[in-house]
């Protein structure tokens, strides 16, 4: 069972890093000042609740309203994996 969920969050990281590298290479120079906000918002969940990132990204995707605008899911994903990974952070202010 427990190997199941570890191949399942390894599964779910090669897509949002997938995800991730497309938009990054997209928005380019816009990438870091685009993600940002999104990092922020799962930080501060993560501080309010006393949770990990995977925890708050739950908890944002089923209690708030942002998690439902057109492009969200991408945003909050690339925000989630860059939290993850713990690269590029130093660029983005908590």
């Amino acid at each position: 069972m427990a190997r199941e969920g570890k191949q399942k969050t390894i599964s779910s990281l090669l897509i949002l890093k997938t995800a991730r590298d497309a938009f990054r290479e997209k928005q380019g120079e816009k990438y870091i000042e685009t993600i940002a906000p999104f990092c922020q918002i799962i930080w501060k969940v993560m501080e309010a609740n006393e949770m990990n990132e995977f925890d708050a990204i739950a908890k944002i995707k089923n209690e708030l309203p942002i998690y439902k605008q057109p492009g969200a899911e991408l945003l909050f994903g690339c925000a989630l994996y860059e939290i993850v990974e713990e690269s590029r952070l130093s660029e983005i202010e908590k």
